[in-house]
């Protein structure tokens, strides 16, 4: 009840007031809308105790309205040293001890240190054609399938009731340990929970 009292006072145009302009111009096609990530992190906030890491989590925006909306703990994961200080600018906003944001590449992260993970097709950049966040880095199809590869080999070696939301990842697919358990929005946000083989 208190997520959903305290979801009905949070929209997007307000919530990302705490941004600078060029960050809300970017966030349609970069970062999770309220509405999504409210469903995503009532699915995998289920304790204090879960430790859910962001896989590539820009400017922090589904970390900080999971630590507004649940007393889970949130780790999100960049490699943009800038995005990093602007998630952690936008942190000092709020009083939260519940979400941290770490500088790292995806293949230095070690995932037995979460219980559930979200993943927000973070390396679509490395093939798309426009709307880059920046060109701080090269593209290149390569490092799409070596992060990705990366991700599916770490959640193969997680333990059994592992969750992991998937956001408009239509061609990411988890193990197959991983089976669905909910799905909404047409199958644009998926619930995967891995099972006993």
């Amino acid at each position: 009840m208190e997520v959903i009292n305290l979801h009905k006072e949070l929209n997007d145009v307000r919530f990302e007031k705490i941004y600078p302009k060029y960050v809300r111009e970017l966030s349609k096609i970069h970062w999770t809308p309220i509405d999504i990530a409210t469903i995503a992190i009532n699915w995998l906030a289920v304790s204090s105790h879960t430790k859910i890491l962001d896989i590539g989590s820009g400017v922090g925006k589904f970390c900080i309205l999971g630590g507004l909306l649940s007393n889970a703990q949130f780790t999100g994961v960049e490699k943009r040293k800038k995005l990093i200080n602007v998630a952690n600018k936008s942190l000092a906003h709020f009083s939260l001890n519940n979400v941290k944001f770490i500088h790292s590449n995806i293949l230095d992260v070690n995932f037995n240190s979460y219980d559930a993970f979200y993943y927000f097709n973070p390396f679509c950049e490395q093939i798309a054609l426009c709307d880059w966040i920046d060109d701080t880095t090269t593209y290149s199809r390569d490092k799409y399938e070596l992060y990705e590869q990366y991700v599916i080999d770490q959640l193969a070696k997680m333990p059994i009731g592992t969750k992991l939301v998937t956001y408009c990842c239509h061609d990411f697919y988890p193990p197959n340990s991983f089976t669905i358990k909910d799905m909404m929005f047409d199958g644009q946000l998926v619930l995967w929970v891995k099972k006993g083989i």
